[in-house]
């Protein structure tokens, strides 16, 4: 049985990014909060580049409640279970191995948790590290959102996502925690269920961390297949969010009303396998001359590959 040992249980998944996850344990290090009423678990999920090794080192050194876990290699849904499971925090704080937090993160949270009650999510802003260079990015930046000019705001559930967010642990554990079967949007699928237990999802712009994830085009447009999968799946198991989900990810699907199925087919004719790789070309060339055009054409194959691994993923479920 749970016995709340501390206010925070921060869980952090991990695959392969050591470089960044270091930053992440010594900001964590460095918070205006307590030692003593947090615990950072962190998830390690089939890594190849040691940092699992250097989990263990870590925590000898450190006088953080540190906790290495082995996840099963089943991605961050599962991972997060793992973390959730192992908890003894009141509250879960969400971050990704490549979030780094400011000093004041986990005194926001509870500052805004209090202020909220026990029933409320809350979220921080999520900024893109300015040590990378965007021009040799793959990756959108993905981050922004249209509340971040706002000190604090009200979301809907489809706005919730994982990294440096904060509920308690018993709604986490109420409703079954993430689904691990998705292999991407399980953020969102889990605020779908999330929400009839929830009173509120609050937006607060002054918590804040920064992503740093280096990404290469390629990989850009694989995490498209992967969201393809991952909607099919769960497109198949919420009937009842079907046209929501259409809508949000553009993909096909009989519930479509006939005007967008008509656009659909018409850029179906001009973004196929056959214009694809025109479409990647000109937006690597334009990468350094045209770089708001470049991202529109990374764009373009990005939802390209969500359709595609959607209709792929749809026939063989």
């Amino acid at each position: 049985m749970n016995t709340n040992r501390y206010e925070f249980s921060v869980i952090i998944p991990n695959r392969n990014c050591k470089q960044t996850l270091i930053q992440v344990l010594h900001a964590l290090e460095t918070q205006s909060f307590a030692r003593d009423q947090y615990e950072v678990i962190v998830i390690d999920d089939g890594s190849t580049d040691g940092s699992f090794e250097f989990l263990q080192a870590y925590r000898r050194q450190t006088s953080m409640n540190l906790i290495p876990l082995h996840g099963k290699m089943q991605g961050a849904g599962s991972a997060r279970n793992i973390g959730l499971n192992a908890a003894n925090g009141r509250l879960i704080l969400f971050l990704d191995a490549d979030t780094i937090p400011r000093p004041d993160v986990l005194r926001l949270h509870a500052l805004w948790q209090g202020h909220y009650g026990p029933n409320a999510c809350i979220l921080g802003r999520v900024l893109m590290s300015e040590k990378l260079s965007k021009r040799r990015q793959g990756r959108q930046n993905d981050t922004v959102t249209r509340y971040d000019d706002h000190a604090a705001a009200e979301l809907e559930w489809q706005d919730y996502r994982t990294a440096n967010t904060s509920l308690s642990r018993e709604l986490c554990l109420r409703i079954g925690g993430f689904d691990e079967n998705l292999p991407a949007a399980e953020d969102t699928e889990f605020a779908s269920r999330l929400r009839p237990v929830i009173s509120r999802f609050i937006f607060i712009s002054d918590i804040q961390v920064t992503h740093h994830h280096p990404m290469t085009p390629a990989g850009y447009f694989g995490k498209g297949a992967l969201y393809g999968r991952a909607v099919a799946l769960w497109y198949q198991k919420a009937p009842e969010l079907r046209y929501l989900l259409i809508k949000r990810y553009g993909v096909f699907a009989p519930e479509m009303a006939r005007g967008k199925k008509i656009k659909y087919f018409v850029r179906a004719l001009a973004i196929n396998r056959l214009t694809i790789p025109f479409i990647s070309f000109f937006g690597r060339t334009a990468r350094w001359i045209w770089f708001e055009m470049s991202e529109g054409l990374y764009r373009v194959i990005y939802r390209y590959q969500v359709r595609r691994a959607f209709r792929a993923s749809l026939r063989n479920i």
